[in-house]
């Protein structure tokens, strides 16, 4: 397990790097292209889509990853009913997604067809049901062909879509057609290589467990998806599409490199599952070693930022994104309360405690939205950072205390600073 589990993680590291890398590169070129403006335009609509997005996800990936490892004579109900569920959730996502964008913005056509463009990605969640059959079995080499080979494309294209001056429009649609693309491969590659696999079917009484365990992760899901982008929709309609360009380039540099501790949860989650039956003490000391690493992970990127994170914007994106450093200074030490977040989620799934996922949101995202209403007015994109800040540090650390059953678990992760947890664990 141990060499699976190993293999698994280098694979998504590879996967990671190359986005991380191909991401930045292009991802630069493209900011330096459109300018604050239009790239703000971009990104508004990436952004408000992700807000319905979260509904076409149905974020149960962890329970469903649970049960394909707890109960593999069901993989065939397991898969068939949540790519059910998927699909229903997307479409009903791209439903609601078109009228609120209408009035969002006055019915401007430009955008709708934007959004329409953008929005298009959400049907194909519903494939990522082979996505979670891979995780399940240690087996994301398969995941990592299918999307890798998509990006590479898609890179290639974006720099086509740069050098030929195309407009914006283009650059939403490639990003929808890489999503489609990599979902075909996957799709591919699980026929050809998993034949005799069994057969998926909806199944209602799978349904009904998925959804009952599931619900607050699914509402979680919407609520996180609200957290993380509601700013820049707010600033949108504040302050202007300029300073969401500006403030998309310091959200991009900040969120670039949590794919690491995505990867390490994604990865140990199958092997926690396992420990958790077999050696609850080692279980924990597990997962206390977890969460310090991911504490001193933040810290090491959070420090390295503000000692060179000026230079990197200007070198990156260019003097026109100057200002994006003071946002970046302070978004980025949110990574330390993300990366604990998610790996308090593989306890919380393994403890069925997912309903206290929910009520941490239900006061985190409220919070974000007052204190973006106060703060961007008076502060700017400044302001979206503090706020930011302040409502995912108090949620993951100081408003779990409230509840019984997280205060171990909270006072693990608070103990977890203590850098002795990274390198021997708990005795």
């Amino acid at each position: 397990m141990r060499a699976r589990l190993l293999a698994n993680l280098n694979w998504l590291f590879v996967d990671r790097v190359l986005r991380l890398v191909g991401g930045l590169l292009v991802g630069v070129w493209i900011a330096r292209y459109l300018g604050p403006e239009q790239f703000g335009i971009l990104n508004y609509a990436l952004a408000f889509v992700a807000l319905f997005g979260a509904v076409a996800k149905l974020g149960i990936d962890q329970v469903v990853i649970r049960d394909l490892t707890n109960t593999p004579e069901k993989q065939g109900a397991i898969l068939g009913t949540i790519f059910a569920l998927k699909l229903a959730a997307g479409l009903i996502a791209l439903v609601l997604v078109f009228p609120a964008a209408w009035v969002a913005q006055g019915g401007d056509w430009s955008f709708m067809v934007l959004i329409a463009v953008v929005a298009a990605g959400m049907l194909f969640n519903a494939l990522d049901a082979y996505d979670l059959y891979y995780q399940a079995h240690v087996l994301s080499r398969y995941v990592v062909y299918a999307r890798s080979a998509s990006f590479l494309m898609f890179s290639v294209v974006r720099v086509a879509l740069i050098l030929g001056e195309y407009p914006l429009v283009y650059f939403a649609a490639a990003a929808t057609l890489e999503i489609a693309l990599g979902s075909a491969v996957l799709v591919w590659l699980y026929r050809r290589k998993h034949v005799t696999e069994q057969r998926w079917y909806f199944h209602r009484q799978t349904m009904v467990s998925l959804l009952k365990d599931g619900w607050p992760l699914i509402v979680s899901s919407a609520l996180i998806a609200i957290h993380t982008r509601i700013d820049q929709v707010m600033i949108g309609q504040m302050l202007g599409h300029a300073e969401v360009g500006i403030y998309s380039a310091a959200i991009r540099l900040s969120e670039s490199w949590l794919f690491v501790p995505l990867i390490i949860v994604q990865t140990v989650t199958p092997y926690l599952m396992k420990l958790r039956e077999s050696n609850p003490q080692y279980y924990r000391a597990r997962l206390l070693q977890l969460y310090s690493l991911m504490f001193w992970l933040g810290a090491l990127v959070a420090g390295a930022t503000i000692v060179f994170g000026e230079f990197f914007v200007v070198l990156l994106f260019g003097e026109q994104y100057r200002a994006a450093y003071l946002p970046l200074v302070l978004t980025i030490w949110t990574g330390i309360f993300i990366s604990q977040a998610v790996a308090r989620g593989v306890w919380m799934v393994g403890e069925n405690l997912q309903g206290f996922r929910l009520a941490n949101n239900l006061v985190a995202v409220p919070m974000n939205i007052a204190l973006n209403w106060v703060l961007i007015p008076a502060y700017g994109v400044i302001g979206a950072s503090m706020a930011s800040l302040v409502s995912i540090g108090f949620s993951t650390w100081l408003f779990p205390f409230l509840f019984k059953p997280m205060r171990e678990s909270n006072k693990q992760m608070l103990l977890s600073i203590n850098p002795k947890y990274l390198l021997l664990g708990a005795r």
